[in-house]
Order: structure tokens, then sequence, then C-alpha cells
């Protein structure tokens, strides 16, 4: 922001600077530094004490106070933000401003709002208070920096909304939010927004102070390129929560873009009367086409978000842009009613759920519903087409066509009332997964007591969907039963109870118990050789899932074995090219183990070899080249490695998403090799990114976001902190489940 044309008299070194300094220096230094005010004039200076505080520097300077770096000596020994109000600045209006200002942050208690610890009088008369010393940069920079996604920049802003709204609640509005009154702080990769300066606040319920506090004719409180509507009116006594709800629509929207709805050197050449006009009448362009009209400008503001212009655009056209827009709408009844609302509206968008903010259309919810619950969605597309068409058919052999028929029906019912039973006003687009998954092992029970098989069939794909969804121990209750049942009626070595009895090793595995299912598969290797012979297909895709698991439990000779043995065997079939791809999944398998144990030679051979079967690009073949770029590192051919890895993260970022686990582990390899090289701050910035949005999509405990954390160990290990080191490798390991860090499952079919 040009705060050289300010319309409300603050100079260039003004709040935007609030507490986004302070580089630790050492004390020694800290008397020596050089102030941005006007210290000839000022009665306190740095070096001078204002009760238990000693100033150490000016941090910068608003239209009313200064605000000083100031060290707290007792009780507690702390670094504090410390502002008083200037010299000759002590008029009745401005004394009832500060005043606001001190009250209106008491009254608050959030994590993402500075705290207010201490506030009194200067020797010199002047009024002042301390509050916490939030080191960080402002939001937008702080994104920029360290090329946040889109997803994290909307994780990051939804704390910002919920901070908003703790103040709403406590009767306080801010009337001044923007970039540089949110500052961003990074501890131990966790990234916390703090926002500052309530120096324009307003009480709703009672008065902040006891002063009267009257605007002067033609003076804006608050930052124009932020202000709503209202605001600009300057009919301050009708503003309310919906005019923060404003200013955060336009935060969003720069988050988003790169750039503000108007442009702010158009925006304030008018003076004033230009302002409130444009505010009140002009409505923005929308996100999208904002963007796009930035010509080259666009391609550097999307690769500030780690996506390419067009993908960028896309998202925007599609729902997204419909949030800020819907915040800074002209009639205040038309935004969110909260900041709460605004915040939840981005969670509906993050997880593919109905928008607030978007067309209330029937049609619209349906394809929502569709999109976000893809799985359920085929899941029951499955059950009911191959379930009732085909398995029951099929599974009981000789069944009259009139008592399949009525099997047929029977399931049909139990899906329409049970699975998807939705009460009252169609509450079925409202429902999540899981919640359709609850629904369907209830209405299960009791339900197939004399149709065992149809009861199995269910039992298996509810178990299946139950470990898919990473809730192993349902699955596997779930999978215990149906496995018993087939096994009862069909004999152990019928397709489909052996079917059953590896995804039962499967749900195992996710529940950590992995000796159990390496036994359970072992177990069915020899019944599947005893009734099929040595050459039945699923022998050696079993083989494989247990060269998998041996190598994820460090196990890398048995992994060996197994893998080849399987490769032996599937070249013998008959027909190797209808199964090739199994021949490239057990390349890629042989090679990662190769590689794990320093083997680089071999581990580049399959690999190569594997990539030569010139599968279309895809996750699995996008994989393959990360894990080769990772073999190029380990032998120190940084620059094939690099070229290699970059290539990958850019594919993969444009078709699976910036947050797709795939891609966090390419951008957390290409880390890894720019570690290599000693090039730390970019090798920090990418997995430091990494981790972040490990986090927010796959949690703490995932395996892959632990490997995230140890990796950024190391760079902090090379950057010589060891300290944050030792916390990360630390964090890495409490409460780790020994289990694989990503095991894909081989799906196959009976």
């Amino acid at each position: 922001m040009d705060d050289e044309k300010s319309v409300f008299g603050v100079k260039p070194d003004n709040l935007d600077r609030l507490l986004q300094f302070g580089l630790e220096l050492p004390e020694a230094e800290e008397d020596e530094l050089a102030s941005t005010a006007h210290q000839d004039t000022l009665t306190e200076k740095p070096g001078s004490r204002i009760g238990n505080y000693k100033l150490l520097k000016i941090l910068g300077e608003g239209g009313m106070g200064i605000i000083y770096l100031a060290r707290q000596e007792e009780p507690v020994r702390r670094r504090v933000a410390l502002k008083i109000i200037k010299p000759g600045m002590d008029t009745k209006r401005v004394l009832a401003r500060f005043e606001a200002e001190r009250q209106a942050l008491a009254l608050l208690d959030h994590p993402n709002i500075a705290q207010v610890y201490d506030a009194g009088t200067a020797d010199s008369g002047r009024p002042y208070f301390v509050m916490e010393y939030v080191k960080g940069t402002s939001i937008t920079e702080f994104c920029d920096r360290h090329m946040l996604s889109i997803e994290e920049r909307l994780r990051l802003f939804q704390q910002v909304c919920q901070a908003v709204q703790h103040a709403h609640q406590k009767g306080i509005i801010h009337r001044d939010i923007k970039p540089s009154n949110i500052l961003v702080t990074s501890e131990n990769d966790h990234v916390v927004p703090k926002i500052i300066d309530f120096g324009v606040a307003k009480a709703l319920i009672q008065p902040l102070t006891e002063r009267t506090l009257v605007t002067e004719q033609g003076q804006l409180f608050g930052t124009p390129e932020y202000m709503s509507p209202e605001q600009a009116d300057m009919v301050n006594e009708d503003i309310d929560t919906r005019s923060d709800v404003y200013s955060l629509g336009v935060l969003l929207y720069g988050l988003l873009t790169g750039v503000l709805p108007f442009d702010p050197q158009t925006l304030r050449d008018g003076g004033i009367d230009n302002i409130r006009k444009t505010i009140r009448d002009t409505d923005p362009k929308t996100p999208s086409t904002r963007l796009t009209d930035l010509g080259e400008e666009a391609a550097k503001i999307a690769e500030m978000r780690r996506t390419q212009i067009s993908t960028l655009a896309r998202h925007l056209r599609k729902e997204l842009e419909w949030i800020p827009l819907k915040a800074m709408r002209k009639e205040r009844s038309e935004r969110y009613r909260t900041a709460s609302e605004l915040a939840d509206d981005i969670e509906n968008y993050l997880k593919g759920a109905p928008l607030i903010a978007g067309p209330p259309s029937v049609g619209y919810k349906v394809k929502k519903f569709v999109r976000r619950n893809r799985i359920l969605v085929g899941g029951i597309a499955t059950v009911l087409a191959v379930l009732i068409a085909g398995i029951v058919t099929s599974t009981l052999f000789a069944l009259r066509a009139e008592r399949a028929r009525s099997q047929a029906q029977d399931v049909s019912d139990y899906l329409l009332t049970s699975v998807m039973d939705t009460g009252r006003d169609g509450a079925l687009l409202e429902r999540t997964w899981e919640d359709f998954l609850d629904n369907a092992v209830k209405g299960l029970e009791g339900r197939f007591e004399d149709q065992p098989l149809v009861e199995a069939e269910l039992r298996y794909s509810l178990g299946h969907k139950h470990t898919d969804a990473r809730k192993p121990e349902t699955a596997i209750e779930l999978l215990e039963r149906a496995y018993q049942i087939r096994r009862q009626h069909l004999g152990p070595t019928h397709d489909l109870t052996l079917h059953t009895a590896m995804m039962l090793g499967w749900a195992q595995s996710f529940a950590g118990r992995h000796d159990v299912a390496i036994g359970m598969w072992t177990d069915q290797i020899e019944l599947m050789q005893k009734a099929r012979g040595d050459g039945y297909w699923r022998i050696m895709l079993l083989k494989t899932v247990l060269g998998d698991m041996y190598h994820t439990l460090g196990n890398y000779k048995e992994a060996e074995a197994c893998l080849d043995e399987a490769l032996e065997r599937w070249r013998q079939l008959r027909d190797p090219y209808t199964f090739r791809f199994r021949l490239f999944a057990i390349q890629k398998r042989r090679g990662i183990n190769y590689l794990t144990q320093g083997r680089y030679t071999e581990a580049e051979q399959v690999l190569r070899q594997a990539l030569e079967m010139n599968f279309p690009l895809n996750v699995r073949t996008l994989t393959c080249r990360k894990i080769l770029s990772s073999v190029y590192r380990a032998q120190g051919r940084y620059a094939e490695a690099e070229q290699l890895c970059k290539w990958a993260l850019d594919l993969m970022r444009e078709d699976l998403g910036e947050d797709h686990w795939a891609t966090l582990g390419a951008q957390c390899e290409l880390g890894r090799i720019l570690m290599e090289q000693g090039r730390l701050s970019e090798a920090e910035k990418l997995i430091s990114g990494a981790l972040r949005s490990g986090r927010l999509k796959y949690g703490d405990a995932d395996g892959n976001t632990r490997l995230f954390i140890k990796t950024l160990a190391l760079v902090r290990t090379r950057q010589g902190e060891y300290t944050d080191a030792n916390d990360l490798f630390t964090e890495a390991m409490k409460d780790r489940k020994h289990r694989p860090t990503k095991v894909t499952r081989m799906r196959w079919k009976p």
C-alpha cells in the first residue's frame, strides 16, 4: 500500500510496520539502533526506561502513537511492544482513541490476537500500554515469501476469521483489517497469524472509554482499499460487524489473486469523494477476470501459489471467487452474517460441500454432493449395479431367477432405507461419507440372516470402504465376519474367500498389526498354490504385496526375494502384455528396495526398465520418475536429479493438485536435492511448504508428514539450528506407530 498518499494523514512508517520488524540483535547493539521517528522531539528514546520497560528501538509510528520494541525487566524478562502517545498529540480526541485501543485489546483473549500485558502513564504524563511483541511479517508477504498454495492460504485466512469473530463476540469491530495489521509468525513450522492494531476499533455494546470519541468531518477511519461502503460513507454510528466481513473479503481477494479489487492508484487519485463513490457504487471485477487482465504478471502470481495461471484461473472461475464477492457485497444484508460464517464457507469449499455463496439450486447441490462423495456414489453405484445384477446371481450359482430378483430387491431396499435414510427435508444432500458408512453398518445387523452370501458381500464391500476411509478396526470386524461366512458356504479356496482374506490382511496392516497381515497373506498363498497351482496370477500379486510390506518393515532381503519371485512368475505368463502394469509396479518396488539398500546402479537399471514400458503419465509413472531422481541424488548427480524432479513435480501439481500426497513427496524430494547442493534457503522453503500442506491435509500422525518433519530437521541441522532440529526429530518420533509410510494397496478383483 502506498501510504504516501494516505487521505487520513498517516506517514509511510505508520502502523504497516507495527511489530513486523525485530531481528534478534546482541544486547550491546540495542542502544545504538537508529530511530525512524524524530528523536529530538521525544522524551522517551531507545535506551531510556518507562516503568519496568527498557526501550530498545522504534518499530514504527502511527498518526497518534509511537511503537517501541522494549524489554520487560520484571517480574518476567521478555521482549514486548510498547505504544505511547506522541508528544503534542495528547488532545482529548487522540487520548480518547488511544484509550479506546487499549481497552479494546484488553477485552480480547484469543491466540490470534496480540495480547495486552500492561498499561500506565510515563513520567512525561503521556499514557502508554504494553502488548505482545509479534515477530512476523504481514500475511500477504508471508504467503508469497513461502509460496503458500491456495488451500494453505485459505486455512491461514480461516484463523483470521475466527479471531475477528472473537472480537465481534466481545463487542469490538476492528474497522481497519488489512495485511499489515495481520502478522504471521512461524514457530516449529506451525504458522500463527496475529491481528494487531485496534487503534480505530469501535465498541458495539458499551463505550470503550468514558471520553467521547467524535469523528471529525471529512476524516476516514481505516484504509480505503479495505473499507466497506458504509464505513466510506462515514456513517460511523451505523457500522456493525459486517463492515469487518467486507474487509475480510477484500483481504481474501488479495490472497487469492495477488491484487486488490480496486487499483490503489486509481482509487486514491480523486481524493475522498472518488474513494467514497468507487467503494459505494462500483462493483469490482471478479477475481478470475482481474487476474487474467494482468498479463505476464499473472504468471508470477500463480507461481507464488505453486500453480499455473490456467489452473488458478480455472479454480477461481468455478466457485472460489464466489466467497470474496459475497463478503464484499454493497448491501450488508447480502454479505455473510458473521466472520465465522465466512470461515465456514471456506471449509465448505475445501471439503467440496455446497457453498453458502453458491447458487441455491437443487442441481448445484446434487452436483456438489456427487463431487464430494465420489467414493460413496461410486460405491453405491457398484453395490446396486454389480451386487444386484451380477454378484448375487453369480455367487449363488443355480438359484432360480425369481429368487435372485427377490434378493436383489432386498439389497435395494436395504440401501434405500438403512444406508441412505434421508430423514426429512431431503437431508441426503447434506450427508457425509462417514454418515453413510455408519448407517450402512447399523442397518446390516440381522437384515440378511437367511441370505448369508448376500450379507457376506455387503460386509465385504463395507469393510473395503472402511479400509479406504482409514477405519481399520470397523473394517476388521466386517471383513472377519464376511470371511467366516464365505469360508463356510463357499470353501477356503474359493476366489471370494481368498479375496476377503486379502482385504482383511490390509485392514490388519492399516491397524498396525503387520505381522498378522503377513501371516494371513502367507497362508493364502499356500491355499492358492494347492487349489490353483504355482502359476495362479493372484499368487504373484500377493508375493508383490508381501515384498512391499517386508520392505516397509525393513526386511530388505525378504522383500527382494518376494519381488524377484513375483517378477519371474509374471514373465512366464502366456500373455505378459495384459499384465504389464503389474510388471511396472514390481519393477518400481524393486527399484525402491535397491535404493534403500544403497544399491544405486541396480535401482537405476530397474526403474529405467519400468519407465521404458511407456505407460501414460499418471501418479504411478510420475512417482517412479521422482524415485529415479532420488537415485541420482544419492549418486551425487544433482543436475540430473533436480531437472527430473522439477519436471515430475510440475506435472503432479497440474494433474494431481497441490496437496496430493505424491505432489508433496516430490516437493520434499526436490528440497532434499537442493539441500544436498547447499542451497538451504530454497530447500527450507520447499520442505516447509510440503510440511504445512501435509499437516493440513493428512494430519501430524501421517507417515508422509513425519517424513517431511525429519527432512526439515536435516535442513535445520545443516543450517546450524540444532535446537530446532532436535525438536523436529523428537516430534517426528513422538507417538510413532510402526506402520508403512505409504503402502499402495494393489487392487484386485475376483
